[in-house]
């Protein structure tokens, strides 16, 4: 019975309706859905801030002070900022979109997505959408960014990611440039300029050149001013705008904790990005407060792999005074204390943090360092509770 299964899948199911077939239908509809409703595109992309910028350029924009001079806003949400994301967001599907893997629900995706489509093109739809437009190095990048060529591109900066596929950093710059060359002579590109190849990508935009300068948040909300200036919008209403946003889950948040505080850097993690983690970390530590670092394994950089490993471990001796490395390659960071997993670190956490530490969390995704995050949350409101107790046990015994 097994056997005629697998025949049924691999000679009919499979050939009829391969994965790759609903992706191409996906994209030519989110295609034809751009091409008659024309909204206007900002896209951004980048070794580090991809994200972060996304965020705050859309909320920026959709903000109640500069909606009615701009219109309705979409943008990416999560991580769909890949070949099957982006298409699905112009499409506005929902957050968690995937091709389906079942067969059956491959079939109802395939009949359904025409009416999706003949709604979105029918409906109401943005007048503003900003694109995350991420990479793996699969060679997809072009394609995915030609379904929307964007009005404004950004690049954020180029550093050490994805480098299992792309190479080198100079592999990164010309799959990123991608998007640079996307833009018409009427549209604008915006350049981030902390990396040695803005020149490059200058070189390959035929839209005008605005570079700007600034690391984490900073860049991004000089890109987000850039880019309402360019719009012409109200430069009091944009600074209200962005004193109103608040960073994504997972990127460079700051967790004020009664006992110590925590940056939830989580989200994912390369170099440039632990880097500017690190820095942060340094900044905001206050003079004779511990500085702790837990750093999860920096994913897909190929066979650079243990030597970038060495040389965050050594930039994060600079920085912290208590290394915790967690996942195979965190071995490289030489740290004081190592985890094999998040869960381990997670576990043996509590008799590593204090009161009035600085603590950063960061790893790449498939580290799931946020589960150490979760649990200094929990250890945290553990001993609050355990205070207030404590508080109230006194103050009884006093009145009595």
């Amino acid at each position: 019975m097994k056997l005629i299964k697998n025949l049924v899948v691999a000679y009919l199911l499979e050939p009829a309706l391969p994965l790759r077939r609903l992706e191409y239908c996906l994209e030519f509809l989110a295609r034809l859905a751009v091409r008659l409703r024309k909204p206007f595109i900002i896209s951004i992309t980048g070794s580090v801030g991809k994200s972060t910028t996304t965020s705050m350029i859309a909320d920026a924009l959709g903000h109640k002070n500069l909606q009615h001079y701009v219109g309705s806003v979409a943008s990416t949400v999560g991580n769909m900022n890949d070949d099957v994301g982006i298409p699905a967001t112009l499409l506005r599907y929902g957050y968690g979109f995937r091709l389906p893997y079942g067969y059956l629900a491959r079939f109802r995706l395939l009949l359904s997505m025409p009416f999706r489509a003949l709604w979105v093109i029918l409906v109401a739809y943005p007048r503003v959408i900003v694109l995350e437009c991420g990479t793996d190095g699969r060679g997809r990048f072009s394609r995915t960014i030609n379904i929307a060529p964007p009005n404004i591109a950004v690049v954020t900066t180029i550093g050490a990611a994805h480098l299992e596929n792309l190479r080198t950093l100079s592999g990164v710059a010309q799959e990123k440039g991608a998007l640079v060359r996307a833009v018409s002579p009427s549209g604008l590109v915006i350049l981030g300029t902390g990396h040695d190849y803005v020149e490059l990508l200058e070189q390959m935009a035929c839209a005008p050149v605005v570079k700007v300068s600034g690391r984490g948040v900073e860049l991004s909300k000089q890109i987000t001013k850039t880019i309402c200036r360019h719009l012409g919008l109200p430069d009091d209403s944009v600074e209200s705008a962005l004193l109103d946003f608040r960073s994504p889950v997972g990127r460079l948040n700051r967790i004020e904790f009664p006992n110590m505080t925590v940056i939830d850097d989580t989200y994912n993690a390369n170099p440039l990005s632990t880097k500017l983690g690190l820095d942060t970390l340094a900044q905001i530590a206050d003079s004779g407060h511990r500085r702790v670092a837990v750093l999860g394994t920096m994913a897909e950089l190929g066979e650079h792999a243990a030597v970038l490993h060495e040389e965050i471990g050594r930039y994060a001796r600079e920085r912290c005074d208590l290394l915790i490395g967690v996942g195979i390659l965190a071995k490289n960071f030489h740290p004081d204390l190592w985890f094999e997993t998040s869960d381990d670190c997670a576990a043996g956490i509590e008799e590593l943090i204090k009161t009035g530490d600085y603590v950063l969390v960061k790893g790449s995704a498939s580290t799931k360092m946020s589960q150490v995050v979760k649990r200094i949350g929990e250890i945290n409101e553990a001993s609050s509770e355990h205070t207030s107790s404590s508080r109230g046990s006194t103050n009884a015994t006093a009145h009595t």
